[in-house]
Protein backbone atom coordinates (compact mmCIF):
# COMPACT_ATOMS: atom_id res chain seq x y z
CA UNK A 1 0.00 0.00 0.00
CA UNK A 2 1.44 3.32 -1.06
CA UNK A 3 0.87 6.27 1.59
CA UNK A 4 2.34 9.77 1.51
CA UNK A 5 3.64 11.42 5.14
CA UNK A 6 3.57 15.04 4.66
CA UNK A 7 2.89 18.36 6.30
CA UNK A 8 -0.54 19.21 7.47
CA UNK A 9 -2.12 21.87 5.39
CA UNK A 10 -5.36 24.41 6.83
CA UNK A 11 -7.41 22.05 4.56
CA UNK A 12 -6.54 19.01 6.76
CA UNK A 13 -8.32 20.34 9.58
CA UNK A 14 -11.70 18.24 9.30
CA UNK A 15 -9.84 15.26 8.59
CA UNK A 16 -7.26 15.15 11.10
CA UNK A 17 -10.57 15.55 13.24
CA UNK A 18 -12.48 12.55 11.40
CA UNK A 19 -9.63 10.45 11.85
CA UNK A 20 -9.09 11.35 15.60
CA UNK A 21 -13.03 10.58 16.27
CA UNK A 22 -12.26 6.71 15.94
CA UNK A 23 -10.29 7.20 18.94
CA UNK A 24 -12.59 9.96 21.08
CA UNK A 25 -9.45 12.19 20.62
CA UNK A 26 -11.85 14.35 18.85
CA UNK A 27 -13.02 17.21 21.20
CA UNK A 28 -10.75 19.89 19.90
CA UNK A 29 -11.03 22.71 21.43
CA UNK A 30 -11.37 21.04 24.91
CA UNK A 31 -9.71 21.18 28.64
CA UNK A 32 -7.68 18.28 27.42
CA UNK A 33 -6.83 19.75 23.70
CA UNK A 34 -7.02 23.51 23.79
CA UNK A 35 -6.52 23.55 19.75
CA UNK A 36 -4.72 21.81 16.73
CA UNK A 37 -1.57 24.14 15.51
CA UNK A 38 -1.58 22.79 11.87
CA UNK A 39 1.58 24.28 11.82
CA UNK A 40 2.99 21.52 13.60
CA UNK A 41 1.04 18.19 12.54
CA UNK A 42 2.07 15.55 9.90
CA UNK A 43 -0.78 13.43 8.07
CA UNK A 44 -0.49 10.31 6.06
CA UNK A 45 -2.40 10.48 2.58
CA UNK A 46 -4.06 7.29 1.39
CA UNK A 47 -5.24 8.13 -2.34
CA UNK A 48 -5.69 11.21 -1.12
CA UNK A 49 -7.57 10.55 1.89
CA UNK A 50 -6.02 11.34 5.31
CA UNK A 51 -5.47 8.38 6.85
CA UNK A 52 -3.84 9.37 9.81
CA UNK A 53 -2.17 12.31 11.49
CA UNK A 54 -0.20 13.18 14.20
CA UNK A 55 0.99 16.50 16.23
CA UNK A 56 3.56 17.96 18.08
CA UNK A 57 4.84 20.48 19.61
CA UNK A 58 7.84 22.34 21.83
CA UNK A 59 7.67 22.83 24.87
CA UNK A 60 11.25 24.33 25.61
CA UNK A 61 14.58 24.35 23.56
CA UNK A 62 15.16 20.42 25.14
CA UNK A 63 11.81 19.27 25.26
CA UNK A 64 8.61 18.36 22.61
CA UNK A 65 5.62 16.72 23.16
CA UNK A 66 3.79 14.28 20.62
CA UNK A 67 0.27 15.76 21.27
CA UNK A 68 -1.97 13.35 19.60
CA UNK A 69 -1.75 10.31 17.21
CA UNK A 70 -3.90 8.30 15.63
CA UNK A 71 -4.99 6.26 12.63
CA UNK A 72 -8.30 5.43 10.61
CA UNK A 73 -8.84 1.84 12.27
CA UNK A 74 -9.01 0.71 8.34
CA UNK A 75 -5.22 1.49 8.29
CA UNK A 76 -4.07 0.15 11.23
CA UNK A 77 -1.34 -2.46 11.48
CA UNK A 78 0.56 -0.79 7.95
CA UNK A 79 3.13 1.07 9.69
CA UNK A 80 1.67 4.40 8.98
CA UNK A 81 1.86 5.32 12.56
CA UNK A 82 5.73 4.65 12.79
CA UNK A 83 6.18 6.80 9.61
CA UNK A 84 4.21 9.37 11.16
CA UNK A 85 6.13 9.04 14.42
CA UNK A 86 9.44 8.87 12.79
CA UNK A 87 8.12 12.14 11.25
CA UNK A 88 7.91 13.80 14.25
CA UNK A 89 11.23 12.90 15.80
CA UNK A 90 12.86 14.07 12.40
CA UNK A 91 11.74 17.69 12.81
CA UNK A 92 11.74 17.93 16.57
CA UNK A 93 15.61 16.40 16.61
CA UNK A 94 16.35 19.06 14.13
CA UNK A 95 14.96 21.36 16.05
CA UNK A 96 17.42 20.75 19.03
CA UNK A 97 14.84 18.87 20.88
CA UNK A 98 16.41 15.63 22.71
CA UNK A 99 13.32 14.49 24.99
CA UNK A 100 9.92 13.99 23.65
CA UNK A 101 7.11 13.20 25.99
CA UNK A 102 3.74 11.94 25.37
CA UNK A 103 0.34 10.70 27.06
CA UNK A 104 -1.42 7.78 26.57
CA UNK A 105 -4.21 5.99 27.99
CA UNK A 106 -4.47 2.53 26.03
CA UNK A 107 -2.53 -0.22 26.95
CA UNK A 108 -1.55 -1.52 23.28
CA UNK A 109 -0.65 2.49 22.11
CA UNK A 110 1.76 2.52 25.64
CA UNK A 111 3.41 -1.25 24.59
CA UNK A 112 3.98 0.00 20.90
CA UNK A 113 5.67 3.66 22.25
CA UNK A 114 7.99 1.61 24.79
CA UNK A 115 8.53 -1.38 21.85
CA UNK A 116 9.42 0.89 18.52
CA UNK A 117 10.96 4.13 20.16
CA UNK A 118 12.22 2.96 23.93
CA UNK A 119 9.81 5.28 26.15
CA UNK A 120 9.61 5.06 29.17
CA UNK A 121 7.04 5.72 31.92
CA UNK A 122 7.66 8.42 34.16
CA UNK A 123 4.24 9.29 35.64
CA UNK A 124 0.45 9.92 35.67
CA UNK A 125 -1.47 13.17 34.71
CA UNK A 126 -5.69 13.02 35.83
CA UNK A 127 -7.53 13.33 32.97
CA UNK A 128 -9.39 16.74 32.69
CA UNK A 129 -12.42 15.23 30.45
CA UNK A 130 -13.66 12.50 28.25
CA UNK A 131 -10.76 12.06 25.57
CA UNK A 132 -9.75 8.61 24.38
CA UNK A 133 -10.57 5.63 26.76
CA UNK A 134 -13.49 6.75 28.92
CA UNK A 135 -13.18 4.08 30.88
CA UNK A 136 -9.63 5.31 32.54
CA UNK A 137 -9.54 8.31 34.42
CA UNK A 138 -5.59 9.06 33.82
CA UNK A 139 -2.82 9.67 31.24
CA UNK A 140 0.18 7.85 31.51
CA UNK A 141 3.31 10.20 30.66
CA UNK A 142 5.87 8.57 28.71
CA UNK A 143 9.35 10.16 27.94
CA UNK A 144 12.32 9.35 25.24
CA UNK A 145 15.53 9.89 24.84
CA UNK A 146 16.38 10.88 21.14
CA UNK A 147 19.85 10.31 21.18
CA UNK A 148 19.14 6.96 22.89
CA UNK A 149 16.84 6.10 20.21
CA UNK A 150 18.87 6.99 17.41
CA UNK A 151 21.99 5.22 18.55
CA UNK A 152 20.18 1.93 19.26
CA UNK A 153 18.97 2.41 15.54
CA UNK A 154 22.82 2.56 14.53
CA UNK A 155 23.66 -0.59 12.53
CA UNK A 156 19.42 -1.51 12.21
CA UNK A 157 17.67 -0.45 9.54
CA UNK A 158 17.68 3.58 9.50
CA UNK A 159 13.88 4.81 11.06
CA UNK A 160 13.06 6.82 7.77
CA UNK A 161 13.25 3.36 5.55
CA UNK A 162 11.32 1.22 8.57
CA UNK A 163 8.26 2.06 5.90
CA UNK A 164 9.49 1.01 2.35
CA UNK A 165 6.23 1.31 0.94
CA UNK A 166 5.50 5.10 2.75
CA UNK A 167 7.31 8.37 1.30
CA UNK A 168 8.21 11.79 2.57
CA UNK A 169 7.22 15.10 1.32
Amino acid sequence: MQYLIEKASPGDYEAILKVMEAWNMHHVPSAEMAELDLTCFFVARVSGLVAGAIGYKLLSSAVGKTTLLAIRPEFTGKRIGRSLQNACIDVMFSAGIRTIITNADRPETILWYKKHYGYRPVGMLKKLCDFGLSDVDHWITLEMDIDMYRQSRNGCEDHQQAVPEGRMS
